[in-house]
């Protein structure tokens, strides 16, 4: 009998998978568990609340993977996880990796790039026992293409529009309405006083919904970002032409952005075959936990 455990702890939301015998026994979600994006406490707090949507399986697995947002910023995440959940398993066989890791391994690929557009945006490559990652840089720095840069990015172009004089249009009202906001100084005000991106994320699909020109700019300039991280991705890898394009992250269920991000990435890499993710990825981190528990260090 095996027992697996994968989690695919997000900026947004944390998933776990609970596998016995290769059949789903039981599936939870909580808040973000990822220290970067939640910090120490509240990550902690998801984590307990996760873990405790399921069945007791305290010492009875057989391996657990947890792919983590921030394991490559913020080092002490791969310990603090390795501790929580070692006491799950009958050996302490616990695999931590960035969650942008889980991507191929759920698409069955062994080989390819992922890339991800969700709270943040990263891609991440294998290719003949090499690893490389573009992007991952986080909100101050990157994550373009990702739902945070993206309602950020119409926030600008609100300030822009008044600045010029110009009235807010369909994108003022459809983000004035998602938010929540009397006017653009306060939603201004509101993204001072929290700048965090899994506070503004949520409503990147109210932007890219919304029956403006803005908004098919930023979709536009949204795919050409993520296109731009899977050119680079390949450039670092030396890869075939023909290499396999795994689109994935919360983001890329919306449909606009997903087709743009397909032609994108198909007009920059033609030979190389592009599609969305299917399965989620948490069963990315079943896989892995299998392969751990069948090939034990």
């Amino acid at each position: 009998m095996s027992r697996l455990l994968g989690l695919d702890i997000g900026g947004s939301k944390t998933r776990a998978r609970l596998v016995i015998d290769e059949q789903i026994a039981a599936e939870a979600t909580a808040q973000s568990a990822s220290l970067t994006a939640a910090g120490a406490d509240r990550a902690a707090a998801a984590l307990t609340d996760l873990l405790g949507q399921l069945p007791d399986v305290t010492g009875s697995l057989d391996a657990v993977c947890a792919g983590a947002a921030g394991v490559l910023t913020a080092r002490d995440t791969r310990d603090i996880l390795q501790a929580r959940l070692a006491p799950l398993t009958t050996s302490g066989r616990v695999v931590v990796v960035d969650d942008a890791s889980l991507i191929l391994p759920a698409a069955g690929l062994a080989e390819g790039i992922a890339v991800i557009s969700g709270t943040g945006s990263i891609a991440v490559g294998s290719w003949r026992g090499r690893r490389e990652w573009a992007g991952g840089w986080g909100y101050l720095l990157g994550d373009e293409g990702s739902g945070y840069w993206i309602v950020r990015s119409a926030i600008r172009a609100l300030l822009a529009r008044r600045a010029d004089g110009l009235p807010a249009g369909a994108l003022g009202a459809c983000l004035l309405e998602a938010t929540a906001s009397g006017d653009l100084d306060a939603l201004r005000a509101s993204f001072y006083r929290r700048p965090q991106p899994q506070y503004w994320a949520p409503y990147a699909p109210a932007v890219l919904n919304c029956p403006d020109p803005e908004a098919a700019r930023l979709t536009q300039e949204a795919a050409l970002a993520l296109a731009d991280l899977a050119v680079s991705l390949a450039r670092r890898l030396a890869v075939a032409d023909d290499i396999q394009v795994v689109l994935a992250g919360g983001l890329m269920t919306h449909q606009g952005l997903q087709a743009a991000t397909v032609a994108a990435v198909s007009a920059a890499l033609p030979a190389s075959g592009v599609r969305p993710l299917s399965d989620p990825p948490v069963a990315g981190a079943i896989r892995l936990a299998a392969s751990a528990a069948s090939n034990p260090a």
